[in-house]
């Protein structure tokens, strides 16, 4: 297998590895951690066709890992290891020195062997319909003058720098950002967008579980307007009373991930204000 950068043209067949595994993914989401860090977007190829992917995004202090798959008819022959190799490799030339990640089941053996730690917080992803939300008054579109105190609660919350991640979530076709506005700042915010199989809601950052969860109601609202019927998906962080909001109103449990570190974990994209991740693997 040829290991190197990945390119704008490997995106329709980045989307089927997605598809082989059942992901979400969409052409923006794969775009977005291009532009975010082209140089930590690794891919394997066979015959110069793309077999295998992993993704690097550095956000101050820590790089998230993503999207680390391998066709079917490669799993268990140890190319994933070698892709996985050359991505802590572009790690540490783009002078990432911390990383962390979202692990499923499969995923962790390959982690542990390469010095992942891992930590007691989960990553979960929960799904469920879309015409249970509601568009609610305190909840306003995000508007440009929202930005510096947007930014200025996410940091506080994540301890990173997401502001190019988060400019660029909201420009995407189809997204929609919301706020919560008091006293003159921003108390809360939250981003949706489609999916290859449903919406995506995420992240949500907020002060309270009351904001965080009018935000999510107008969130979901704003995803069946623009998709139909598709319903929505959303990463939830070590949340109980937003899960047991989530359970109340038709939404289930599909996959639990655990966030592991390398080499010792940081108290980062977690916290009690975070409710909702970007997605997993995204941060």
């Amino acid at each position: 297998m040829d290991i190197r950068c990945l390119e704008r043209k490997d995106i329709p067949q980045a989307l089927a590895l997605c598809s082989q595994v059942g992901w979400n993914h969409t052409e923006a989401d794969w775009l977005r951690v291009m532009a975010l860090q082209p140089q930590g977007c690794i891919g394997g190829y066979v015959g110069g066709v793309l077999m295998a992917t992993c993704t690097v995004v550095g956000f101050g202090p820590v790089g998230w890992v993503g999207v680390f798959l391998v066709d079917e008819s490669l799993r268990g022959k140890g190319e994933g290891q070698r892709l996985f190799a050359a991505m802590l490799e572009a790690a540490d030339r783009l002078g990432i020195r911390t990383l962390g990640l979202d692990s499923s089941d499969a995923g962790r053996p390959i982690y542990l062997k390469f010095g992942f730690q891992m930590t007691a917080v989960g990553n979960e992803l929960w799904g469920g319909p879309n015409g249970g939300g509601r568009l609610h008054p305190d909840v306003t579109p995000l508007e440009e003058r929202d930005w510096d105190s947007l930014m200025a609660l996410d940091r506080g919350a994540v301890d990173a720098d997401r502001a190019r991640q988060l400019r660029l979530l909201s420009a995407e076709p189809g997204a929609a950002a919301c706020v919560v506005r008091r006293q003159g700042g921003v108390e809360g915010f939250g981003f949706s967008r489609p999916g290859k199989l449903s919406g995506v809601i995420g992240p949500v950052v907020a002060d309270s579980f009351d904001s965080a969860r009018i935000l999510i109601e107008s969130l979901v609202a704003a995803r069946r307007e623009r998709d139909g019927e598709r319903g929505v998906s959303l990463a939830v962080l070590e949340q109980s009373a937003l899960k047991e909001w989530l359970a109340g109103n038709g939404f289930q449990l599909r996959r639990r991930n655990i966030r592991m570190f390398r080499p010792a974990a940081r108290p980062v994209f977690g916290g009690d204000r975070t409710f909702v991740s970007t997605a997993l693997g995204m941060g």
